[in-house]
């Protein structure tokens, strides 16, 4: 019986009489009978048809998982051991051929024992580990994304799509140019043209976790930030341009002496007639912001009526009954246009209602801590949401829980 140490090891390791029935010790006593030739005849029936069932699995050609091919190689480097040792002493007698080889035997199954009972602890380990999941390495940047809502009521979904012609309006083509752009063109065929001039509107929507950006039937360009929308017209036909935000935009409103350009928000309308501006009008914060890049704007309060005119690099404060002009630095109120997050000693409730819109989750607090707490810095738009998480921790006085899209500010 050349193959009784594999066969005796395998049991030990893998075999339920081994494991279940037979302690260790047993197990161990009884390879050194059978090497010894002290087996009773039943003990070497047994550690035969161990082997015999072996060699039957061995030529079962399903498919192997993890465990099937550590035993299919540990009993196929045995066995060519031993085949080699017993072509090598084919020469002697059969008596001496039978030691040698249970010498060898023996080294073996000790070394397999070893092996099996490391594999058998790591599997039970396996099944009883806890898994985590590292959710916040999970959470990617927002993308490109918005819903248009046509004139008819019908939604078109913009995102990563084919380039095409959605629509057309009142002699106005829509076009999907590219990933992130939809724009108004002029439709030449003079057949498309709708001699009304009614004003149709159209309306477009980022939801948490998408920006988009658009351009107008005027020529005039808009960003939308994250669960942001705007309303306007396929074209405009009367005398003045009128828009309507929610959310934050960004616009580059193309100039025309005689059609100012208007956005009108829930607390405040922005009159200018070409330039650049950026208006941060989000229901969850505290004040809407009105920040001028060049040119000239005057921002009306409808919660009290008071105006005022921005220069560039100034931004009007709206606030309850306040309202404020001061001078800002621009770069960090338009960063999120640019793909970046720019914090001026920023607070941190206010850097998290950015992130929850940017990445799409829920922030709650766990903690009074940061109440004061501020945080400087510039971070990449396009990082994941464990990446900006880990910087703004080098302040060492925060900490966050993420369980699927929920973030928990711990202490």
């Amino acid at each position: 019986m050349n193959n009784l140490g594999f066969a005796v090891g395998y049991r030990l390791i893998f075999g339920t009489y081994s494991l279940y029935s037979m302690k260790k010790e047993r197990f161990l006593t009884l390879i050194d009978k059978y090497i010894n030739n002290l087996a009773t005849e039943s003990e070497k029936l047994l550690v035969e048809e161990y082997y015999n069932r072996m060699e039957a699995q061995e030529k079962n050609e399903l498919k192997l998982n993890d465990e099937e091919l550590l035993k299919a190689k540990t009993y196929n480097q045995i066995k060519r051991k031993i085949q080699e040792e017993s072509k090598y002493k084919s020469g002697s007698n059969i008596r001496l051929k039978r030691q040698i080889n249970w010498k060898w035997i023996g080294i073996a199954a000790i070394l397999l024992v070893t092996t099996g009972l490391s594999f058998w602890i790591y599997r039970i380990q396996k099944k009883n580990a806890v898994v985590v999941t590292d959710y916040a390495s999970l959470i990617k940047a927002g993308v490109d994304k918005a819903v248009l809502t046509l004139a008819n009521g019908s939604k078109v979904v913009l995102d990563s799509s084919e380039n095409k012609m959605i629509a057309i309006n009142n002699g106005v083509g829509i076009k999907k140019v590219a990933n992130g752009l939809l724009e108004y063109v002029h439709v030449t065929s003079a057949h498309q043209l709708d001699e009304t001039k009614e004003e149709v509107y159209n309306k477009i929507e980022t939801p948490r976790g998408g920006q988009y950006k658009v351009v107008l039937n005027d020529g005039t360009v808009v960003w939308l930030n994250a669960a942001s929308s705007l309303r306007y017209p396929v074209e405009f036909n009367g005398k003045q341009r009128k828009v309507e935000l929610t959310g934050e935009g960004y616009f580059e409103v193309a100039h025309e002496k005689s059609k100012p350009f208007i956005v009108v928000t829930n607390r405040q309308e922005v009159t200018v007639l070409g330039t650049h501006f950026n208006i941060n009008a989000y229901t969850d914060e505290p004040a809407v912001k009105t920040t001028l890049l060049e040119g000239k704007v005057k921002v009306f309060s409808k919660i009290n009526a008071k105006q005022g005119y921005l220069k560039s690099g100034e931004q009007a404060v709206l606030s309850g009954q306040d309202f404020n002009v001061h001078q800002v630095d621009i770069m960090a109120e338009t960063d999120w246009k640019d793909g970046r997050f720019i914090f001026r000693d920023e607070d941190f409730a206010s850097i998290l209602r950015k992130l929850s819109r940017w990445y799409n989750i829920d922030v709650e607090y766990n903690t009074k801590s940061t109440d004061n707490l501020s945080f400087s810095g510039q971070i990449s738009r396009s990082k994941s949401l464990k990446e900006v998480l880990n910087i703004l921790t080098l302040t060492n006085d925060v900490k966050f829980k993420v369980k699927e899209r929920r973030v928990t500010v711990m202490p």
